[in-house]
C-alpha cells in the first residue's frame, strides 16, 4: 500500500506524545507499506532529525510554515467556527503544497494526525471530487487520528486559568467540540488512543471511533544500568506542556511537604525538556530540574518511585508506560491511571488527593518488598497490554 502520512510536527526527537506515536506507527507501517511523509514545521529544521526518519520513508517533505501565513489565517478565521488550534497549523501556502504532494504521490490512503490537520484533508477531498480521473478512479481511504479529545484538554486547562485566559479557552473549547463532531463526515475512519478520551468526544457518533492504543518499545526499555538510586521520586515529560507544569507544581508544592513529614531528605527529579520558569522555580535542595535529557532511561534507573499526579490534560501518559516498562513502581491520579486498559490490573497505586498520593509514595519508599511487587506487576502488565506491533497492525487494517 502506498500511504501518505500528514503530521503537524516532525516526529523526532521523541519529546512529545504525538511524536512518539507517529514515529512508531511509521516505523512499523513501513515494514509492509511505502510511506510518504508530509510534515509541517514552524521551527528551524534539524537535518539529523529528518535523517532518523529516512529509513522508514520512501520520501519526506517538510513544509515550513511562515508566521506571516499563520497570522493571516488567524485573522481570517477569528470570527469563524474554526478553532485556533487548527488555524495555528494552517496556511494557504502549506495547503497548496500538500495538494501538490498528494497529486505527486497518488496514494492509496492518507493518514492524518490531530484535528489540526483537517483543513488539509478538506482540500484533498475537494481535489478528489474534481479530479477523479487523475486519481485513477480509485477509492482513496482517509483516516484521522484524534489522538485524544482536544476539546476536553482545552476545557480542563480553562478550569485552572485566570479569568481572561479562561474566556479564550472556553471559546476554543466550544469551537473544538463542534469541529471534532464534524470529523465523521470528512474522514472514512477516525481513531483515538483510549476509550476514556473517546467518551469525551461530544458526538452521537463517537462510538464509531476506533481505539488504537499506544505501545512500549520493549527492546529499548529492557535496560539495565548499574546506577545508584539518586532520586526517590521522578516525574518526567515535556516541561513546557501545561498539564505537566500543573502536575510538577502539584507534586512539589502539595505532595512533597507531606512526604517530608515522614522522609525529610526525600529527593525529587523533574526530568524533561523545555522547563518553563514555573518549573525551574521549583528547584531547591530537595528538587532537581534537569532540562533536556539525552536518555530518560538513566533517570528512571536512578529513581525509586515514579509519580504521575496529573490534574488536567487528556490522553494516555506515555511517561507512565515507560516507567512501568522500566520496572518502576508508580503512583498516579485517576486521570492518568484510568486511561490504561484494565487499570485495576496495572499495579499503579492511585489517589486523587495529595494526602493519598503522599501516603502511597511513603509506603513504597519505606517498603522494598512493596516496591518490588508493584514494579513487577506493572512491568508484566505494560508489556502484555501495550505492544506497538499489534497496535499498528490494527491501524494498518483500518487504512486498507
Amino acid at each position: 500500500m502506498k500511504l501518505l502520512v500528514f503530521l503537524p510536527r516532525i516526529p523526532y526527537p521523541l519529546n512529545k506524545g504525538d511524536k512518539l506515536r507517529a514515529y512508531h506507527q511509521i516505523k512499523h507501517l513501513s515494514e509492509n507499506n511505502d510511506i510518504y511523509l508530509f510534515c509541517l514545521s514552524s521551527d528551524r529544521i534539524n537535518p539529523s532529525h529528518v535523517d532518523e526518519l529516512k529509513p522508514y520513508c520512501k520520501d519526506i517533505h517538510i513544509c515550513k510554515l511562515s508566521w506571516a501565513g499563520i497570522i493571516l489565517t488567524l485573522i481570517k478565521n477569528i470570527f469563524s467556527c474554526i478553532p485556533l488550534q487548527v488555524s495555528l497549523f494552517t496556511t494557504y501556502g502549506a495547503e497548496k503544497k500538500f495538494v501538490s504532494y498528494f497529486k505527486k504521490t497518488n496514494p492509496d490512503a492518507v493518514y492524518f494526525q490531530f484535528v489540526r490537520s483537517a483543513e488539509y484533508a478538506k482540500k484533498i477531498k475537494t481535489y478528489i471530487q474534481k479530479h477523479a480521473d487523475k486519481t485513477e478512479n480509485k477509492k482513496i481511504k482517509t483516516v484521522l487520528d484524534f489522538q485524544d479529545c482536544l476539546s476536553m484538554n482545552m476545557y480542563r486547562r480553562a478550569m485552572v486559568s485566570g479569568f481572561a485566559v479562561k474566556q479564550i479557552l472556553m471559546l476554543e473549547t466550544v469551537r473544538l467540540r463542534k469541529y471534532e463532531n464534524s470529523m465523521f463526515d470528512l474522514f472514512d475512519t477516525c481513531t483515538i488512543i483510549t476509550k476514556q478520551d473517546r467518551d469525551c468526544i461530544v458526538s452521537i457518533r463517537r462510538k464509531e471511533i476506533k481505539i488504537i492504543e499506544n505501545g512500549v518499545d520493549e527492546k529499548f526499555f529492557n535496560f539495565t544500568a548499574n546506577a545508584d538510586k539518586r532520586y526517590d521520586i521522578i516525574f518526567s515529560g515535556n516541561m513546557s506542556y501545561k498539564p505537566n507544569i500543573v502536575a510538577a507544581e502539584f507534586l512539589v508544592k502539595k505532595i512533597l511537604p507531606l512526604v517530608q513529614k515522614s522522609i525529610p531528605d526525600v529527593k525529587v527529579v523533574l526530568a524533561g525538556s523545555n522547563p518553563v520558569k514555573q518549573v525551574t522555580d521549583l528547584a531547591c535542595s530537595n528538587v532537581e530540574v534537569t532540562g533536556w535529557v539525552e536518555d530518560m532511561r538513566l533517570y528512571y534507573a536512578q529513581s525509586r518511585v515514579f509519580a504521575a499526579p496529573m490534574q488536567i490534560g487528556t490522553g494516555l501518559q506515555n511517561k507512565l508506560l515507560e516507567a512501568m516498562a522500566m520496572s518502576l513502581p508508580c503512583v498516579a491520579t485517576p486521570l492518568a491511571c484510568n486511561a490504561l486498559k484494565h487499570p485495576e490490573q496495572s499495579g499503579v497505586l492511585t489517589s486523587q488527593s495529595e494526602d493519598g498520593l503522599a501516603k502511597h509514595i511513603v509506603a513504597l519508599l519505606n517498603d522494598e518488598d512493596l516496591r518490588t511487587k508493584a514494579a513487577q506487576t506493572s512491568s508484566v502488565y505494560v508489556k502484555t497490554n501495550y505492544n506497538w506491533a499489534l497496535s499498528v497492525k490494527k491501524l494498518e487494517q483500518l487504512l486498507k
